[in-house]
Formats: structure tokens, C-alpha cells, sequence
């Protein structure tokens, strides 16, 4: 074990285990397994140059001028690395550089992981998909857990849900759910694929335990979870039918599909709970008097941002700037929402809002740059992964984070690679 693990290869896979079990649980560990990707490219790519230059006298360096060469010969991955550049760039004017360092220093991994897997090993159809299957039983077990504290504190949660609380979850519960959406799909696909670690029993309990995933997100009843989900659902059922022409597989599952949603909602009272919540939120906003209610708070930023946009439309406001100026437009226009107001939740306002049209320019083309490749436009948990993450964008600034940095860009070139793989195999 310690001699398979004592190469590139083995340190890379051992990473990216690390990577999804710490994603809920340690930013320390996520860092460290972001940065442990990072040394096994270098290690492979030191290798490569001493197979190419024997003798060289400083491998270490062609090692790293090579990996350098690898990723500017991607052009793809070279694109990604452009949403570190907008905020970046926005230095020039923004007056609040100590924010703007801290939303900069979040998006480093924006070039990091792209230079990484640029040079990376290559690994095996089996070990990619080893990854994704520890992924499901992690989050079984992280949801058993979450499922026990619901239960033993049922009565406060679900008063807390009439408050506009969540269900406590790992860390931050938005992206608890979207990793729960993921790993909902990466299981279905898995049991489809016929995957097992060795036992062929294991398919079986892999259907149980996406079937549990399934039921239990509906339990947590977290919106943009739920709404990312199903519309990834929406799109499976589309492929398939475009990929088999199963139009009457396809009607029934969307029949399916309407149904489940009237039942959860019959049968959890976390859900009934959370949906009574969101229409008296709607009637506060409506009313202007929602300045301590999370849906009102986030129609809000909307408008605030549209806003601060329409004044600075080509570059933005910088993007050390956004909570002053978010301060500033709440004072002016919205009193009732000028303690401590949001942060446009859209990605896409909050781009344009920091750094104009300049910004979401590149922030487009860094984003749809992997849809280039023929082999990722093919691949099913690719393309339903970037619908969900679309959803996301829409109610969300998920890439302001470093969960949301580390879950967005890891799946993404995750599923890249996997999807090469895959058709190398066809």
C-alpha cells in the first residue's frame, strides 16, 4: 500500500479522497488537500523531465518550467484560471484593498488546481470512479448523523425551521445540500455503471443508500439544493431520451418526478415547515417591512445590486468595494434593510456589480471554456454537474467562498478527466 502511495500517482489519489471527506468538515484538510494536488503535479512533472533530461542538473526547476509549459499548451484550463483574474485586475479601483485581498485570496485556487491538473497523472477509469464512490458513503454517514440530531432535537429544529432556520448541517448548510445533490447523482450513475469496491452485493446497498440520499435532502429542505437537484433531474431525463429515444422511460419519469415533491411535502413536516416560512417571507417583502427575514434580505441585494451596477456598468464598483457600497445604497434607499444588508445573491450580479461587463465577460469564458472539449460535452455528470451549479449561480455567490471555490472546481475537472477516460474506452 505505502509503495503504491509513494508516487505521483498514489498522492494524487490519496488527495483527492482527503479532498471529499474534508469538504464539509475542515478548511484546514481541504487546504491541505488542494495543496497536496499541487505537489503531486510537480512530482510528475519532475519525474517526466528527468526521463526527457538525464542528468539535468536541476531537475527541480525543469520539473516546474515544465509544468508551466503543460498548462499554457491547455488552453482550457488557462481560460479557468481567468476568474481569479477579474477580481484580481479590479485592484486598480477598488479603495478597500483589505477586502478585496480576501475575496482575491479565495480565488487563487482558480489557477492553482487548472496549473495542477494540467500535469497530473494519469489515473486509472476505476480509481477516478473510486473517489466519487467514497464520496456516497461519506455523506450516508454525514447524513445518519445529521438525521440523528434531528431526532433528538426535533421539536427545536422544526420551530427553528419557522423562523427561516435550517436544518444544522456540516459547515455551511447551502453548500452542505448542493454536495448532497451532487453525490445524489454521482450515486445514480455509479449504480448504473455497475461499480462495487469489490463485493457484488455492494450495487444493491449503493441503490439503498441514493435512494436514502434522495429522501433526506427533502428532509434538510434547503430551496436551492432541492431546485439545483431537480433541475439536474430535468436534464437526465432529457438525455437519456435524446441518447436512447425512451420517450415513454422519459414521460414516466417525469411523472415520477412531479409526484415526489407533492408527496415529501404531505409526509415532512421540515418541508411543510420551510415552504410556510418562504410564502409569509414573500408577504414581509411585499409588505417592506422584511429587514429581519432571509428571503426579503435576499431580494433585496438583488435590487441593490442591480443598483450599484447600473452606476459603474463596464468595469463595476471594484470588488473591494461591494460592501461599502452595498452599505451605501442600503442607507439611501433601503432603510428597513440597513443593518448589515447581503450581498447581491446571484454569482452573476455579483460579478457584474464588482467588475462590470469587464468581469463577466472573462467570468463567462473561464466558465463555459470546458464545454470546448468534445469528450466533457458527451459526459452525463459533467453536463448535469454544470446545470446545478448554473442553479446555483442564480441564487447564490458560490464562488465567493472556499467551499464553494474548492466544490465547483474539483467536480468540474474531476468530471473532465473521468468523461476523457471514458471515451478513450468507447
Amino acid at each position: 500500500m505505502l509503495k503504491r502511495l509513494y508516487s505521483p500517482a498514489g498522492l494524487m489519489l490519496a488527495c483527492a479522497y482527503l479532498l471529499v471527506l474534508s469538504m464539509m468538515l475542515s478548511p484546514f484538510l481541504l487546504s491541505i488537500s488542494m495543496w497536496g494536488l499541487v505537489a503531486a503535479a510537480l512530482w510528475q512533472a519532475v519525474e517526466t523531465y528527468r526521463v526527457q533530461h538525464p542528468g539535468a542538473a536541476n531537475a527541480m526547476l525543469g520539473g516546474l518550467l515544465y509544468a508551466f509549459r503543460n498548462f499554457f499548451r491547455k488552453p482550457v484550463l488557462v481560460a479557468m484560471s481567468l476568474l481569479l483574474l477579474a477580481p484580481a485586475l479590479s485592484y486598480f479601483w477598488s479603495y478597500n484593498t483589505s477586502f478585496w485581498a480576501s475575496q482575491t485570496r479565495v480565488r487563487i485556487p482558480f489557477f492553482v488546481l487548472p496549473w495542477a491538473f494540467a500535469s497530473l497523472p494519469l489515473l486509472s477509469l476505476r480509481q477516478y470512479k473510486s473517489v466519487l464512490y467514497v464520496l456516497v458513503w461519506y455523506m450516508v454517514v454525514l447524513c445518519i448523523g445529521v438525521g440523528i440530531n434531528f431526532l433528538l432535537n426535533y421539536d427545536t429544529i422544526i420551530d427553528a425551521l419557522n423562523h427561516g432556520r435550517p436544518v444544522p448541517a456540516p459547515r455551511n448548510h447551502i453548500r452542505f445540500n448542493l454536495l448532497l445533490a451532487t453525490t445524489i447523482l454521482v450515486g445514480g450513475w455509479l449504480w448504473q455503471q455497475r461499480f462495487v469496491w469489490r463485493y457484488a452485493w455492494e450495487r444493491r446497498a449503493l441503490g439503498v443508500a441514493v435512494l436514502f440520499l434522495f429522501a433526506f435532502i427533502h428532509i434538510l429542505s434547503v430551496r436551492s439544493g432541492l431546485a439545483a437537484l431537480y433541475t439536474a433531474l430535468l436534464f437526465t431525463v432529457g438525455f437519456v431520451i435524446v441518447r436512447t429515444g425512451r420517450w415513454q422511460l422519459g414521460i414516466a419519469a417525469l411523472l415520477l418526478m412531479a409526484a415526489v415533491p407533492f408527496i415529501a411535502y404531505k409526509t415532512m413536516p421540515s418541508l411543510q415547515q420551510r415552504i410556510a416560512y418562504m410564502v409569509y417571507d414573500w408577504e414581509k417583502y411585499r409588505q417592506n417591512v422584511g429587514g429581519e427575514y432571509s428571503d426579503s434580505q435576499r431580494w433585496v441585494s438583488l435590487e441593490i445590486g442591480i443598483r450599484l451596477w447600473k452606476e459603474h456598468p463596464g468595469l463595476g464598483i471594484g470588488a473591494g468595494d461591494l460592501p461599502m457600497e452595498v452599505q451605501r445604497i442600503a442607507n439611501d434607499h433601503y432603510p428597513n434593510y440597513s443593518i448589515e444588508p447581503r450581498l447581491p445573491h446571484n454569482q452573476f450580479l455579483y460579478i457584474l456589480t464588482g467588475t462590470g461587463l469587464f468581469g463577466l465577460s472573462l467570468s463567462l469564458i473561464a466558465w463555459l471554456a470546458p464545454f470546448t472539449l468534445r469528450y466533457a460535452r458527451r459526459f452525463y455528470l459533467f453536463l448535469a454537474f454544470q446545470v446545478m451549479i448554473f442553479v446555483s449561480f442564480l441564487v447564490e455567490y458560490t464562488l465567493e467562498t472556499a467551499i464553494g471555490v474548492a466544490f465547483y472546481l474539483f467536480f468540474t475537472l474531476w468530471f473532465v478527466e473521468l468523461g476523457k477516460i471514458m471515451m478513450n474506452d468507447e
